[in-house]
């Protein structure tokens, strides 16, 4: 038994509350020149928080049962599998209820001479019971997908997408 000095016993018995949701997409995600959601259609281990289909056919509102101030952390592996075509940017922002979130937007850069990079940060946001999260992307170039790579010989499959939902208050 553990008691600190906030008077918190702790044991063994103990459970801690909160809601959470842990999913990934082994699909690649393409068309990012108009306003996509990412999606995931696997779910690792959730309570609380599913995913729900949205607004283009696939799983991609993260949604909340419970009311309550939750980080969500997303990575996505972004691919310029090259080929032509121009600019290198790709925009990522968060929506709540189909409603872009002010001042969630950020830009990346995915090169052809580097064309792999992780986008992968949180945000905070407090919801409703029922409210959902959409991450949304927009490429400037057709040729940056958001690519999921099987298993090899000695590593694990990379998701195309990761997101985690857990309630934090």
């Amino acid at each position: 038994m553990l008691r600190t000095a906030g008077g918190l016993t702790v044991n063994q018995t103990t459970q801690f509350g909160g809601y959470y949701g842990s999913f990934f997409s082994s699909l690649d995600q393409t068309d990012g020149t108009t306003p996509h959601l990412m999606f995931c259609e696997t779910t690792a281990d959730n309570n609380g928080v599913t995913m729900e289909t949205g607004s283009e056919a696939t799983k991609s509102r993260i949604t909340f049962a419970n009311a309550g101030t939750y980080n969500i952390q997303f990575s996505a592996q972004l691919h310029n599998t090259g080929g032509g075509g121009s600019g290198n940017t790709v925009n990522i922002w968060f929506r709540l209820n189909g409603t872009n979130i002010s001042n969630s937007d950020t830009k990346v850069t995915v090169p052809s001479n580097a064309p792999y990079f992780v986008a992968s940060w949180n945000f905070i946001v407090s919801v409703a019971a029922t409210n959902y999260v959409e991450i949304v992307w927009l490429a400037d170039n057709s040729n940056i997908i958001l690519e999921h790579e099987p298993s090899g010989t000695y590593n694990p499959a990379i998701p195309s997408v990761i997101i985690t939902a857990v309630q934090v208050r």
